[in-house]
């Protein structure tokens, strides 16, 4: 799945742990912030090993949106597509408006799998091993009672992570091909009442506490080794997909699923 290359290929990592401090010598700040949403599926602050399977990307995908906040993002994305979409188009289909938020998450399911196949991709598994040695140790040790809790305590914000990089990513797909939809992402939005139901914030301070009181020799192990593993996942990302990758690699064509919803497209079309 993965394309290998040579180490003048690959980002190179950066000060701590999910970070990238520069990509080569490229002075690009959309490159850095690529290779940031990139580490954000692997790393986070407990850095994991990157999602080599399928099984694997589509439980991360479902579990996000069957999430509370994957929920609230999703009834918004519902209303977005119900103040967008064309009444007499709706009428021609035979679609209820109550049937778009349905559609929307099931369309959303299907985004989030491309999404996260196609940065899978962007990962050069050969590079990650060749830099951390302790992937069964690290395996062995999210088999500790106390890892099992930090971990589990953690999914929330992994998802948080997945579903912002998504929604905000499709949102300047939307208006980048001018289409005519509201944009759901409170990055873009600025809607206090949905960032609020980011569990981010919330989660980060339950594990700092949880680490702070742990006396757990494994745990403290196993966040050892998972900054080595953040650093050698960002040194297995390939600059080269990561610097041509845009919104519309993992959005590209997805004004035809728009359109099936009676979401309509500017005479403009927008850049590319």
């Amino acid at each position: 799945m993965n394309r290998a290359g040579s180490s003048g290929d690959h980002v190179r990592p950066g000060p701590g742990p999910g970070l990238v401090s520069r990509v080569d010598d490229v002075p690009s700040r959309r490159s850095v912030l690529t290779a940031v949403f990139l580490l954000a599926l692997g790393s986070m602050p407990l850095a994991q090993q990157p999602l080599q399977t399928r099984a694997e990307r589509v439980a991360l995908v479902r579990d996000a949106f069957a999430s509370d906040y994957g929920k609230a993002l999703t009834a918004e994305l519902g209303r977005s597509l119900l103040r967008s979409a064309d009444p007499a188009c709706l009428k021609a289909k035979g679609l209820e408006p109550t049937e778009l938020e349905a559609r929307g998450h099931d369309l959303f399911i299907k985004l989030g799998m491309r999404y996260t196949e196609i940065v899978s991709s962007f990962f050069d598994l050969k590079v990650y091993a060749e830099r951390f040695s302790a992937s069964d140790e690290l395996e062995q040790l999210k088999q500790d009672a106390d890892v099992k809790q930090y971990l589990a305590m953690a999914e929330p914000l992994r998802q948080a992570k997945l579903l912002n990089a998504i929604f905000e990513r499709f949102d300047r797909y939307v208006l980048l091909k001018r289409i005519k939809l509201a944009s759901v992402s409170p990055a873009a939005t600025a809607n206090d009442e949905l960032r609020s139901k980011d569990p981010t914030d919330a989660t980060e301070e339950g594990l700092d506490k949880f680490v702070a009181e742990s006396k757990s020799a494994a745990l403290d192990r196993f966040r050892e080794l998972s900054d080595q593993s953040s650093a050698a996942l960002s040194a297995s990302i390939m600059r080269g997909p990561v610097l041509r990758a845009g919104p519309g690699t993992f959005f590209g064509g997805v004004e035809a699923d728009l359109a099936e919803l009676c979401i309509r497209q500017s005479a403009s079309k927008g850049l590319d």
